[in-house]
């Protein structure tokens, strides 16, 4: 094949190296099972940086480990660990399934395969929901606590399921050992009923927010943490997070932020930040809406926390609109409209320390220098 220009060359590579990562990312004919409409795929970009990993660990990480039959095994027992540690949503017929792909995770990874991977998180997701339902319909059984029985809490270490009626029989125990739970620590008998359906209801929710970089992010950890168990792959959220953690500074408003039914709430104010100097956020206010600028505002109600984060963080002197429930307020009340202009927050709390301290030790004085890490 000629080129005209090395430009053109460049080009055509890029195009064929492109249409190889999509061939990759189609279904793997080893796979027979029937997929919903909403399970998760992996994209194009997914395919060309699990190729470009393998490359990098082979290449560059100093343990120089061979991508092979033997790591793919660790893989393998890995990401089923990271997904069901517990045991308590896999059946022992879907890791039966899933075991003729033990010794070939290391050819997918490869070519960018990732079909396999997004295959086993779909049946889990499957699982996890279908035993949350079950859960659910659980919770207004009237329980009698008469008789002696025995609920084994840590799964780890017993076999998977066998059958559904034995999954079933478990879940309606754990429904009843919270219940009886939520009795001893004085829960209104009223509440109990409504406490367990907004846990396991939530958990319902969460799952829904899902998305192909999640189960990109847990298989990749499994790759690299199999070659070594400090290594890491960080997804660009993850990535961002890791970053600011590491600098101790990020910019944005400077408040911590946790979603609570549904909603995100302000959990801190951090001290010198733009919320903390225009005094106009309070702890226990929850954002619905956002607005870039003079932007209109997108509903936040419902979203994942990282997604309605990345929407407030932002660049130094660009501004942010918060449209918010005062703390103590009724969801159904009036929301207040707060401005504020985006600054580098030093995290202070968690940054380095240095302080000097005099000591003495037999009749003469020392002076000690002492070094403090809150954070690590």
């Amino acid at each position: 094949m000629e080129f005209k220009s090395f430009k053109e060359m460049l080009k055509k590579i890029s195009l064929a190296f492109l249409l190889v990562a999509a061939l990759a990312c189609q279904a793997d004919p080893r796979i027979t099972a029937v997929v919903s409409q909403n399970d998760l795929k992996p994209d194009i970009q997914q395919s060309v940086e699990a190729r470009s990993v393998v490359e990098l660990l082979e290449n560059f990480h100093y343990k120089k480990v061979a991508v092979d039959d033997a790591l793919s095994s660790l893989i393998f027992d890995d990401y089923i660990k990271a997904l069901d540690g517990g045991k308590n949503y896999f059946l022992q017929s879907d890791i039966t399934d899933f075991e003729k792909y033990r010794s070939t995770l290391d050819d997918d990874l490869r070519t960018g395969d990732l079909s396999v991977a997004f295959y086993i998180f779909n049946v889990y997701q499957k699982r996890f929901n279908d035993r949350i339902g079950f859960a659910i319909k659980q919770i207004d059984n009237k329980f009698s606590f008469a008789s002696s029985e025995t609920y084994v809490y840590d799964r780890e270490k017993m076999p998977w399921f066998t059958t559904q009626a034995e999954s079933d029989a478990q879940w309606a125990k754990k429904i009843k050992y919270e219940t009886l739970n939520l009795k001893i620590t004085g829960t209104d008998e009223s509440k109990i009923s409504e406490t367990l359906k907004k846990r396991y209801e939530n958990q319902i929710s969460q799952s829904t927010k899902f998305n192909n970089q999640d189960v990109f992010q847990i298989f990749m950890n499994s790759f690299t943490g199999s070659v070594e168990t400090h290594t890491s792959y960080f997804v660009p959220t993850k990535a961002q997070e890791f970053n600011e953690d590491l600098a101790r500074t990020f910019e944005g408003i400077g408040a911590r932020l946790q979603l609570e039914n549904e909603v995100v709430k302000i959990a801190e104010i951090i001290p010198g930040g733009p919320a903390f100097k225009a005094k106009t956020l309070n702890v226990g206010d929850r954002i619905i809406a956002v607005a870039q600028g003079n932007e209109e505002f997108v509903d936040v109600i419902g979203w994942r926390l990282d997604v309605t984060v990345t929407k407030i963080k932002g660049p130094k002197g660009t501004t942010v609109r918060l449209k918010i429930i005062p703390a103590g307020q009724e969801m159904a009340s009036t929301p207040k409209i707060v401005t504020l202009v985006r600054d580098k927050v030093i995290l202070e709390d968690q940054s380095a320390k240095k302080i000097t301290k005099t000591i003495t030790s037999g009749g003469k004085s020392y002076k000690v220098g002492i070094i403090q890490l809150p954070a690590f």
